[in-house]
C-alpha cells in the first residue's frame, strides 16, 4: 500500500475522473558505462523469440485491448507530445514515448548501451563506418524489419520536405550537413541498406557517443515506407496509423489518455513485465499530486512547491534530469535591442539567479550561469562542472548591478535611447502555471534592475514549440534544453550558425571551434575547446541562463526497475516491473 503522505486540502476539493489503477520503490538504475567499440555488448535480457511464423503476408491476430487486471504502471504528464511521428519529435516527452514504441540499433538504459534491432556491428579502423548485422525482428503487424526501413526513415528525416525539427541531427552523417544546406542530395546521405539484414552507415567525422545517442533518440528509429505513404499527412496523427517496432505498442491517444500494451513481436518479447502502461495528460501539477494520492497513479513528479513537505516522506527521492533552462533571444527580433550586444548583456548581469531560484522554484532547482549541463562528461574522468570552473568565467550568480548599469547605458548610446524607460520588451512563456511564476519573478528583476518595461505573454505549449520559436515570433522566451547525448556538443550545437534552434543568433568564431571539435582526435582538447565555445557565448550574451533541474518523484513500493536519466529518456519504464 502507499503512504499516504501530507492530507492535502486540494485533494478533497477535485473531482477526479481517471480509472482507478492498481497500486504497483522502484530501484534506479543510473549504471553509466561506455559504449560498445566493435560489437554488440551481451544484453542483460534473454534472446527473445525471432518473431515466429510471422510473414509479411500475415498479420498477427491480436487483441489490442487495454487490460483491466495485471501489472499496469500509470502516470501523467503535464505537457502533450508535440507528435507521434518519430521522424518529427522534438522534446524530451514525445522521445520518451518514442523509447517504448520503437527500437533503434542500440538501447540506451540509463547510460548503458546494449544490442537493440543490431545484435552486431563493426566499425572501420578510421571510426567512420558502422555496418550493422541486424537480428531477425518483426513489425507489430507481423512485417520483417529490414535494413531498408533504417535507411528510408534516415533519409526522410534528413528530407527538408519532412519538416523535422530535428533535422539538424543528420548532420553527424557523411554529407548531412550539406543536405541541410540544399548542397546535396537526400540520397547521397551515409545510409545504405546493404542488403535485407546489414546496414551500412558513415558518418562525417568518428563520434565517440554515436551508439549511445542512437539508443536513446528516436529520431533514428525505423519506419514503415509502406505505411508511411498510406495515411500522408496523417501518418502517427493517432495510435492506429502507424506500426511499432518497439516493446510497446500504442492503442489509443484519444482523449487525453496513451495507452500501450506489449508489442507480442518485438525481439525481446519475454522480458517485458508490463501488461499494460497508461500516460494522462493532465494540465495543473497540483491535479496530478492529487491522483497520486488517491491511488489513480503509481508514479508523480512533485511539484517544486510541495518537495519541502515532500521530500522526507518514503518512497520519495530525486535525480538531475540534465535540463538546463534559459531564455532564448531572437536576435533579429523587429525591437532593435536584442541585436545589441551590450543590452543582452545587461539582462544577465541584471539577475539574481540565486534569488530568482527561490521566489520561481522554491529553491529547488540549482541556479545556474552557463550552458552545458555540468553532470557531462569532461576530462579524465571528470564531469562537465568538476573539470571547468564555470564560475570564472559566467555570469555572477547574485549578479551585479553596478555592470547591469554599465552595459546598458553603453546599449542606449549605440541605440540613441535616452531613457530606460522607453525600452519595452516583450516575454513570452507557456501558460503552465509554473511558468507564469517563473516570467513574473524575471519581469520584476528586470524592471527594478533596468528600469525597463517588460510584458509577458503566454501561449499554449504547443503554439510555443509548434509556432512561437520556429517562426522566431518572439523576443525574449522561456525554454530549455535536455541533452540528446552525453557531451557538451548537443547544448552548443544550438547556437550554430547554421543550426538556429529557435534563436537566429550566429557567431563564426564558435562555429570554427565547434567545426574542429569534430575532427580533434585529442579528447581533451576537444573537450578545451567546445569550453572555449561556451565562454564566447558567454561574452556575447547569447541567451540567459536560469537554473538546472533537480526533479523529485513518487514512486510506489513495488515498481522496480524504472530507469531515470539525464539524456533524452528521462524516465524509462519500458523494462520496468511490479512486485
Amino acid at each position: 500500500m502507499k503512504n499516504k503522505l501530507l492530507a492535502l486540502v486540494l485533494i478533497a476539493a477535485m473531482a477526479l475522473s481517471l480509472a482507478a489503477c492498481s497500486t504497483p520503490t522502484g530501484s534506479v538504475d543510473n549504471d553509466e558505462s561506455s559504449a560498445p567499440e566493435s560489437t554488440a555488448e551481451e544484453t542483460s535480457q534473454e534472446e527473445a523469440s525471432e518473431g515466429g511464423e510471422a510473414s509479411e503476408e500475415a498479420a498477427p491476430a491480436s487483441n489490442d485491448t487495454f487490460p483491466t487486471e495485471g501489472k499496469i504502471f500509470r502516470y501523467a504528464i503535464g505537457t502533450e507530445p508535440t507528435t507521434l511521428d518519430p521522424n518529427k519529435g522534438n522534446s524530451i516527452g514525445d522521445n520518451e514515448i518514442q523509447h517504448a514504441i520503437t527500437e533503434n540499433l542500440t538501447r540506451n538504459t540509463g547510460g548503458k548501451v546494449t544490442a537493440g534491432m543490431a545484435e552486431s556491428w563493426d566499425i572501420s579502423e578510421d571510426g567512420t563506418v558502422y555496418t550493422f548485422h541486424l537480428r531477425e525482428s518483426y513489425w507489430s503487424d507481423g512485417v520483417k524489419v529490414t535494413a531498408n526501413d533504417f535507411e528510408y526513415s534516415w533519409k526522410r528525416l534528413a528530407d527538408p520536405a519532412t519538416g523535422s525539427p530535428y533535422q539538424f541531427i543528420v548532420g553527424i552523417l557523411k554529407n548531412g550537413n550539406a543536405i541541410i544546406a540544399g548542397e546535396a542530395a537526400v540520397e547521397d546521405l551515409g545510409v545504405k541498406a546493404l542488403d535485407e539484414m546489414t546496414l551500412e552507415v558513415t558518418l562525417e567525422n568518428p563520434t565517440s557517443y554515436f551508439l549511445s545517442m542512437l539508443g536513446s533518440q528516436s529520431n533514428f528509429s525505423p519506419l514503415r515506407q509502406d505505411i508511411v505513404e498510406q495515411w500522408g499527412e496523417d501518418f502517427a496523427a493517432t495510435a492506429e496509423k502507424n506500426v511499432y517496432s518497439g516493446p510497446f505498442k500504442l492503442i489509443t491517444s484519444e482523449n487525453n489518455e496513451y495507452q500501450f500494451i506489449p508489442n507480442e513481436y518485438f525481439w525481446d518479447k519475454d522480458n517485458i513485465n508490463w501488461d499494460g502502461v497508461q500516460i494522462s495528460y493532465v494540465e495543473k501539477e497540483d491535479t496530478r499530486l492529487a491522483l497520486y494520492e488517491q491511488g489513480e497513479l503509481d508514479y508523480v513528479a512533485i511539484p517544486t512547491a510541495y518537495v519541502e513537505q515532500y521530500k522526507d516522506q518514503p518512497n520519495v527521492n530525486y535525480f538531475t534530469n540534465g535540463n538546463v533552462d534559459y531564455c532564448y533571444i531572437n536576435t533579429e527580433s523587429e525591437n532593435p535591442v536584442w541585436g545589441n550586444q551590450n543590452f543582452r548583456l545587461a539582462m544577465n548581469y541584471a539577475l539574481n539567479r540565486e534569488e530568482y531560484n527561490q521566489l520561481a522554484n522554491n529553491g529547488v532547482y540549482s541556479p545556474y550561469n552557463a550552458l552545458c549541463f555540468p553532470g557531462l562528461q569532461g576530462k579524465d574522468g571528470k564531469t562537465y562542472g568538476e573539470t571547468y570552473d564555470v564560475d570564472s568565467y559566467a555570469y555572477p550568480m547574485e549578479g551585479d548591478q553596478a555592470k547591469a548599469q554599465e552595459y546598458l547605458a553603453k546599449a542606449m548610446e549605440e541605440l540613441g535611447i535616452a531613457n530606460a524607460s522607453d525600452i519595452e520588451i516583450e516575454f513570452v512563456t507557456t501558460d503552465a502555471e509554473a511558468n507564469k511564476k517563473i516570467a513574473e519573478v524575471l519581469q520584476e528583476q528586470w524592471q527594478n534592475a533596468l528600469g525597463i518595461k517588460v510584458n509577458i505573454r503566454q501561449v499554449t505549449y504547443s503554439e510555443i514549440y509548434g509556432e512561437v520559436y520556429p517562426n522566431l515570433d518572439y523576443e525574449i522566451g522561456y525554454a530549455g534544453w535536455g541533452p540528446d547525448y552525453d557531451d557538451p556538443y548537443t547544448y552548443l550545437e544550438l547556437f550554430r550558425s547554421d543550426v538556429n534552434w529557435y534563436t537566429p543568433y550566429g557567431n563564426a568564431e564558435v562555429d570554427a571551434l565547434l567545426d574542429a571539435s569534430k575532427t580533434e582526435t585529442d579528447l581533451n582538447a576537444r573537450m578545451d575547446m567546445l569550453n572555449e565555445a561556451e565562454q564566447l557565448l558567454i561574452a556575447d550574451g547569447a541567451w540567459v541562463p536560469l537554473q538546472a533541474r533537480t526533479a523529485y518523484y513518487i514512486l510506489d513500493e513495488d515498481v522496480t526497475d524504472i530507469t531515470f536519466y539525464f539524456c533524452s529518456v528521462n524516465i524509462d519504464w519500458a523494462y520496468g516491473d511490479q512486485k
